[in-house]
């Protein structure tokens, strides 16, 4: 199920305005009055009264003296301005510019009318505080039309002029000027003062209410902007729901529905909007899962990280958490081809967290590669009643997945699994940063020995197509080089610097090579170098697997575990062929089709810290 949030809902200008305006004071002093509610929404004003703004109606208004009392943005009459002065009241006036500029208007067209015994008419609700402010601007003499019963006040025979509250339909206001100009004999003009912002509402929530299965619409009831908006959602599409807060959500209204659209008034919070969007996610988790997905499996694919094991844990405790079942798919893909399964408890993914490998254990299949083995596969899925996958790998495993959800339709979810870090969408892959934390503490001892025998070690490290691991730990650990198969490394500069360094002040030296440079790998760049300079007392070391083994670092332990959490809630929402990643600390979704055919960059930024801190 998708859930969308209307674009064009929520707070106007005038109301952010007032908001910030009240806010900004409250943080100042922690106290501020405010003459009616600040906006037509309980629940934000709940929240601003917690801050300190005090509700006060216009007869307290008229006994507070030398206090601070912001005015709203629907405005106010000329008295309590009056009120204001006398009382030496500050004021922090938050009325609306469209409501201020209408209010000149009105003001001076009074005027006008006097001297011809005219009529100002205002097409808005009785009682409304900004039409209470614009009948102000007439000294209390305007006439107020909310329903064509009020036509009656109007006198015919006399000039008359009209006006609208800026929150009225425009359908609204151009029926009662025709209406105005059927029985009107005396000179009439209408000005057509509704707020566009406010009346284009109309038309595009009639087009949001349609793209919809459902329609939540949330609104403070007091709002008469709420409650137009919503008669047009429910006659455009039956299954609107008009509510006030997260409590008032009703799970049935989603049992059939595929997509649900969250709109509101413009005296609704944005904030509120996204609250009961994530209070919907949760409620119609339990209901997703027992109508579309009840199983899930779980497996790990391509060259193990250190972490996988709490990402399998985390995956686990989720679907269990969610009432789903979940399987282990031992093997990988190869596992799912020959169905080895083991169903998967709380218990059986205790005390792993701290262990490196996988559990699951993890092998390439060449199977899984032809139609046959997927659909192999597919059926596995279909005899033990499996509904999804989450898979842990790198771009191998991420391939795979893609091709097989677009050849059978199956949801799947996958997991950055990868020490090379080199995934695009995501800024860490599990295992990452254990692998770099692998490769410095071997440096860290390497270089206590070359230091001893003033030796140049050149030390190799994982990463065929990327050198992530090298450039980072080589600026952590010191090395005079870095090599990595994104830039292009000469032997003769290479052997020029080196030279350089040691008749200068170096006592030894370390070159970090990753296994793809251009070069040839650290046995061959070597091998060149002692060529040219036999003088050289040289040594390759080669770090090989030791770098996928270990206990997971803290970090990679936390970002498994949300990774793996958000996997199966990306599930639960409907999603399919997709990575889910890190992006500055936040989960992110990236399609299959992206994370594997676009390359992550490595940052130039750190080839030139290398550059400068080597000298």
């Amino acid at each position: 199920m998708k859930i969308e949030i209307d674009p064009n809902a929520g707070f106007c200008f005038g109301v952010v305005n007032a908001i910030n305006k009240a806010e900004e004071n409250l943080s100042k002093d922690g106290q501020l009055y405010c003459i009616g509610d600040i906006v037509h929404n309980s629940i934000e004003v709940n929240r601003l009264n917690d801050l300190g703004l005090q509700t006060i109606e216009h007869d307290e208004f008229k006994g507070i003296k030398e206090r601070k009392v912001l005015f709203r943005a629907h405005g106010e009459p000329p008295s309590s301005y009056r009120i204001a002065k006398k009382n030496k009241i500050e004021i922090v006036d938050a009325t609306c510019p469209v409501v201020l500029n209408l209010q000149k208007r009105i003001k001076k067209s009074f005027r006008e009318l006097k001297k011809v015994n005219g009529q100002i008419l205002i097409y808005g609700k009785k009682g409304h505080a900004e039409v209470n402010g614009l009948v102000g601007q007439t000294s209390g003499k305007a006439i107020v039309i909310e329903t064509a019963k009020d036509l009656k006040s109007v006198n015919p025979d006399l000039p008359a002029e009209l006006f609208s509250q800026t929150t009225k339909t425009l359908d609204g206001f151009n029926l009662l000027r025709e209406e105005l100009q059927k029985i009107m004999k005396a000179p009439f003009k209408a000005h057509d003062t509704v707020c566009r912002k406010v009346a284009n509402r109309v038309p595009l929530i009639k087009e949001f209410a349609q793209k919809h299965d459902v329609i939540v619409f949330v609104s403070g009831k007091k709002s008469s902007n709420g409650k137009l908006l919503f008669d047009v959602c429910k006659g455009i599409n039956r299954n609107s729901y008009f509510i006030s807060e997260p409590q008032d959500i009703d799970v049935s209204w989603f049992a059939n529905a595929k997509s649900v659209g969250i709109s509101g008034a413009t005296s609704t919070p944005g904030w509120l909007m996204n609250e009961i969007t994530e209070k919907i996610k949760l409620e119609n988790k339990i209901n997703i899962s027992m109508s579309r997905i009840k199983k899930i499996g779980v497996l790990t694919s391509g060259g193990d990280a250190p972490g996988m094991n709490a990402a399998i844990r985390a995956v686990v405790r989720t679907a269990i958490f969610n009432k789903l079942e979940i399987v282990g798919i031992k093997q990988g893909y190869e596992g799912l081809i020959n169905g080895d399964f083991k169903k998967m408890k709380s218990h059986d993914v205790s005390n792993i967290l701290q262990k490196g490998g996988t559990i699951l254990r993890s092998a390439r299949s060449d199977e899984f590669r032809t139609v046959e083995g997927r659909q192999k596969a597919y059926q596995q899925m279909l005899d033990n009643k499996i509904d999804a996958l989450v898979v842990i790998g790198g771009d191998g495993t991420f391939s795979g997945a893609r091709i097989f959800t677009q050849e059978h339709d199956i949801p799947v979810v996958g997991i950055p699994g990868t020490i090379d870090n080199d995934l695009y969408g995501t800024d860490y892959t599990i295992g990452y940063d254990t692998a770099i934390n692998t490769v410095i503490d071997a440096v860290d001892k390497i270089r206590d020995t070359a230091s001893a025998h003033n030796r140049l070690f050149f030390i190799e490290v994982m990463g065929r197509d990327a050198g992530f691991i090298a450039l980072r730990s080589g600026i952590a650990t010191g090395a005079e080089a870095i090599l990595i198969p994104e830039k292009e490394t000469h032997a003769k500069e290479l052997q020029a610097y080196l030279e350089k360094g040691y008749k200068e002040h170096k006592s030894s030296g370390i070159v970090i090579v990753a296994e793809g440079d251009k070069s040839g790998g650290a046995y061959t760049i070597a091998k060149e170098i002692e060529k040219e300079h036999p003088e050289y007392d040289i040594r390759v070391s080669v770090l090989g697997h030791m770098q996928r083994g270990g206990s997971p670092s803290a970090f990679d332990r936390v970002t498994a575990s949300t990774l793996g959490v958000a996997a199966v809630d990306a599930l639960l929402d409907d999603q399919k062929s997709i990575m889910v990643g890190m992006v500055h600390g936040d989960v992110t979704h990236v399609p299959f089709n992206k994370t594997i055919k676009n390359k992550k960059k490595v940052k130039d930024t750190y080839l030139r810290i290398n550059e400068i801190l080597s000298i």
